[in-house]
């Protein structure tokens, strides 16, 4: 049975998935092979050096036989799903939605795939296997809000590039000469703070550039009156992230907004012995998150976006990103484990959705600035210090740029 959560066995391997629909609705669906399959949507298996929304662009060019940029795919949903009757492995599924441009009665889709109609409004009745119902039928379930306007699916990639043709060229209104060392990002509970504390512990000479994004936890609230007294930038326990947290969907906008300041306050009181605890890019990755959840709609996401794209053009970049990444159900099981109030809400499609949102932010950071990838799924917390201090850049003041995008972590 496929699930939104996370199973107890351990995934073999990572696909990706695309529902590719053309300007009818129609969906492009696998031909079943034999009398036990059923159609299905086209997929692939994520190799080792690639990205789930790469392999998710590659499946809808061989079926479309046109170019799918990567960026231009909208994130959908993960799912997890189990062995196989006759003897598939277990995996996670990760799917994304293609809108195709073409037409496709004149163009022949690519081998083993057909057009076929919706026969309701939840996809029943084309007779797809589990996993590619549920997908079709989310997606026809919850369009956009704003999708009457443009005839489909937006991806946040179109916003962004209305807002740069805005903006673009920034003049460099108030750069400093030095930099942060390491910005770390990644989706809650990944264990960046862990990672930091332990790191500045055994290099006295380094900054830890703490989060200062503040969110109340209630067993906290009897310390709150003694805290505001003595606490560092940022505002009170009463802010919008905690409000948004706590179920105010008003306050999305605001919190987005909010954190973004929070952000560059942190970003400008770096020096170049900084680690940073997340940056600026950690709130876009968050933005982004909620706009594909409806939390944002277009409107909002834009004027977010022309806000952190002027401050970002305008930031020094730090000389590296460490971008920390772990399995959905090694977030949750983490989540869990540490068992924040407010965090207590989030669902595995959220925190799928985050780290995707993630993912892409390091894959448009990659060609500027080095990023690395470390996958902590299946390290420990001496063995995550350990790759990421081979992962620093020397402190010799080398400009050495190149970026390492894959780095895989082995347990």
């Amino acid at each position: 049975m496929l699930s939104e959560l996370p199973p107890r066995h351990r995934p073999d391997h990572l696909r990706a998935a695309c529902v590719i629909l053309d300007g009818q609705d129609r969906v492009l669906l696998t031909e079943p092979r034999s009398a036990d399959e059923r159609p299905g949507l086209p997929w692939a298996v994520v190799s080792p050096g690639s990205t789930a929304r790469e392999t998710a662009a590659d499946v809808a060019r061989h079926a479309c036989r046109q170019r799918v940029a990567p960026t231009r795919l909208r994130y959908l949903t993960e799912l997890h799903l189990p062995p196989g009757p006759h003897g598939e492995a277990p995996h996670d599924l990760r799917v994304f939605v293609h809108r195709y441009a073409g037409a496709s009665r004149r163009t022949a889709p690519g081998p083993d795939l057909r057009w076929s109609p919706p026969q309701s409004g939840t996809g029943e009745g084309l007779g797809l296997d589990a996993a590619s119902a549920y997908c079709v039928g989310e997606l026809l379930r919850h369009r956009p809000d704003d999708a009457a306007d443009d005839g489909g699916i937006r991806a946040v990639a179109e916003i962004e590039d209305e807002a740069r043709r805005l903006i673009d060229p920034v003049p460099a209104l108030w750069r400093r000469d030095g930099a942060a060392r390491v910005v770390v990002i990644g989706p809650p509970a990944v264990g960046k703070s862990t990672l930091l504390k332990r790191h500045t512990a055994r290099a006295p000479d380094t900054e830890h550039v703490r989060d200062i994004v503040p969110v109340r936890r209630d067993r906290d609230r009897d310390r709150d009156r003694d805290r505001d007294r003595d606490r560092g930038p940022g505002p009170g326990p009463d802010n919008y992230l905690t409000r948004y947290l706590r179920g105010d969907h008003n306050a999305g906008f605001f919190c987005q907004m909010e954190t973004l300041l929070l952000r560059v306050l942190q970003n400008l009181r770096t020096g170049e012995s900084g680690v940073m605890d997340q940056d600026v890019h950690s709130s876009l990755a968050y933005a982004k998150a909620l706009r594909l959840s409806g939390a944002l709609n277009a409107q909002q996401y834009e004027t977010y976006y022309r806000y952190h794209h002027l401050i970002t053009s305008a930031l020094p970049p730090p000389e590296a990103v460490v971008h920390l990444t772990a399995r959905t159900d090694v977030l949750m099981r983490r989540l869990r484990r540490r068992d924040r109030v407010l965090e207590r809400s989030f669902t595995s499609s959220y925190v799928s959705l985050v780290a995707q949102c993630f993912e892409d932010v390091a894959e448009e950071l990659a060609p500027r600035i080095p990023v690395h990838h470390l996958d902590t799924s299946e390290l420990n917390p001496d063995q995550v210090l350990a790759r990421f201090e081979e992962l620093l850049p020397a402190r010799t003041g080398s400009t050495d740029r190149r970026t390492d995008r894959h780095d895989q972590a082995q347990g």
